[in-house]
């Protein structure tokens, strides 16, 4: 099941990711209608975080409850969710600055408006800068960061006469916080995994650990059978909610890709990349319909 999902995911990626590749060269100033579509992109992403997210928290929850049963007694940390809501906090926060920039694109790039793109890009640049300072940014010292250093290459922008090539000069920060986002999800950059799928995988691991020591005990073949089915429906849940973060992670690559395209100014169409994400968001609902257990 696992194979099939990641094979489905990878698909779904390389076909958007490939003609995006081959397309990055070219130095005209950003297309209109490539920043709006960039725009687009974003908000596409927010949907699949917060469906994903949601997603994961509820097979975890299910997973928690359908084991309920042959607990002793109901402890706090037998509930724990699969993703904290400080990371959830921290995770939006972040991508609402993107929605932010990316919303503030179309403006800031208009020919018609170039004298007031320094105020507009102070604005945001201050905005965005208040968001990488707060508490909470602290916990992810990395995405504070890269959040840090958008906001400033934006806030430079007050200085220009024109802000036509805006995308080439935050190309490289807003890369920069896509790929801490990327991370929190999943780094493999150091000796072991870490992010959110390490931790999820850790706690779909405690759970089937817990049904095999059940099978064990089981004492008839109809137990054996009825343990040995909450074991897949459980290897099922976790192969399904660690594909559609493996998924999340890869749209938020793509989406870099696309800015550093857009940046490039040659002709792009990311519908093809909406499409995907969409595509990921409506298959990994559909998931969670399936692997709901049926009420007793």
């Amino acid at each position: 099941m696992l194979t099939l999902l990641r094979n489905r995911f990878a698909v779904l990626t390389v076909a958007v990711l490939l003609p995006l590749l081959l397309g990055v060269g070219g130095c005209a100033a950003p297309a209109p209608k490539a920043v709006a579509d960039w725009h687009d992109a974003v908000l596409a992403v927010r949907e699949q975080s917060t469906t994903t997210f949601h997603g994961v928290n509820s097979l975890v929850r299910e997973a928690q409850i359908e084991r309920s049963g042959n607990l002793a007694s109901l402890k706090e940390s037998d509930f724990r969710p699969g993703l904290s809501a400080t990371s959830i906090a921290i995770w939006n926060r972040a991508l609402d600055s993107l929605v932010a920039y990316s919303a503030a694109l179309t403006t800031l790039l208009s020919p018609d408006l170039a004298t007031g793109v320094g105020d507009s890009a102070k604005k945001l640049g201050e905005s965005i800068a208040t968001t990488s300072k707060t508490d909470l940014l602290t916990r992810r010292p990395g995405l504070a960061s890269a959040l840090g250093t958008l906001a400033a290459k934006v806030a430079s922008l007050a200085a220009g006469e024109s802000a036509k090539n805006i995308m080439v000069q935050t190309d490289g920060a807003v890369n920069g916080v896509l790929e801490q986002m990327a991370k929190m999800l999943s780094d493999d950059s150091g000796d072991e995994v870490t992010g959110v799928y390490a931790s999820l995988d850790a706690i779909w691991t405690t759970k089937a650990d817990a049904i095999r020591a059940d099978f064990l005990d089981a004492k008839t073949p109809i137990n054996r059978r009825s343990v040995a089915t909450q074991y897949a429906t459980v290897l099922e849940q976790r192969d399904a909610s660690e594909a559609a973060l493996l998924g999340l992670r890869a749209s938020l690559l793509e989406l870099g890709v696309a800015h550093t395209r857009a940046a490039a100014g040659g002709p792009m169409d990311t519908s093809a990349l909406i499409a995907n994400i969409r595509e990921q968001t409506a298959f990994f609902k559909s998931l969670l319909t399936d692997l709901k257990p049926a009420k007793k």
